[in-house]
């Protein structure tokens, strides 16, 4: 379904667990690896012998990836290792390199306590054309059979409401739609997902939470195996995005990202 993946590594579990994650779920794509040296204005200095050291972990990185995806069955994998801004340097090879979909951990929390979604992931987010699979706990290496996928119903949210349901075919499993606004089999953009499940004999089912959206989702999400969501919406503060970027993510879909422990694959527009 993704024919080109990016894992953007760190060496650290949990992206080595959403390696093995991917993998498992996504055997048929190309997969590039790529880890960042951080040498942006705000990162620690570096002195010569600490280039030397970063340098060293970060093909260490790299190739650890590499063998996990080997033992996954993955063999088509080109690697990559750059040095600057790591979400800038994300977003420029996925572009250069025609990527589909980019994988990362959030870095949103630790342990029970909670804390920002981590600034490589979130310029990401605010800046990306390609979707992003996120990672923020460790998870069982399955196929997700079982997708949510919570839906303002805008036109915005359709073409994520099409991946969810592309997903549940790919991998014979079931879609529950969310809606977050309140809306009902009849408006336009459920009737077109409902359409398209009942076409391609896909379990569909349509229900709202509109009172209370984000305990909502992060209760129904631990019955699922993914949560589906567009990072695109309606509103005059989406639009403004590219003057101000902080505004390309909507408070419920930041709150999500902290709360959830399950892969959210957030679809751009």
């Amino acid at each position: 379904m993704f024919e080109k993946i990016l894992i953007a590594t760190d060496d650290s579990q949990l992206v080595k667990n959403a390696m093995r994650y991917t993998a498992v779920a996504f055997p048929d794509s190309q997969y590039h690896l790529l880890n960042v040296i951080d040498t942006s204005e705000k990162s620690v200095p570096k002195t010569k012998l600490l280039m030397k050291d970063l340098k060293k972990a970060s093909k260490k990185a790299v190739q650890d990836g590499i063998s996990i995806l080997n033992e996954t069955g993955i063999h088509d994998i080109k690697k990559s290792v750059k040095k600057g801004n790591p979400g800038k340097e994300i977003l420029k090879y996925a572009e250069k390199n025609d990527i589909e979909l980019i994988v990362m951990g959030t870095q949103s929390k630790s342990g029970t306590q909670k804390f920002e979604i981590g600034k490589t992931c979130l310029h990401v987010l605010e800046h990306t054309r390609q979707s992003v699979l996120l990672f923020d706990s460790m998870v069982d290496i399955k196929k997700p059979k079982k997708i949510l996928h919570p839906s303002g119903g805008c036109m915005h949210s359709l073409a994520a409401g099409y991946i969810a349901l592309e997903l549940a075919e790919h991998f014979d499993g079931k879609v529950e739609v969310l809606s977050t606004r309140g809306g009902g089999e009849t408006e336009y953009t459920f009737k077109r997902l409902y359409e398209f499940a009942k076409k391609n004999h896909i379990p569909y089912k349509l229900r709202s939470c509109a009172v209370k959206p984000l305990e909502e989702i992060v209760e129904e999400s631990r019955k699922y195996d993914l949560i589906v969501a567009s990072i695109a919406r309606p509103g005059l503060k989406y639009d403004l995005r590219k003057i101000y970027p902080p505004f390309a993510l909507g408070k419920l879909e930041r709150e999500v990202i902290v709360e959830t422990k399950d892969p959210i694959l957030f679809v751009a527009d």
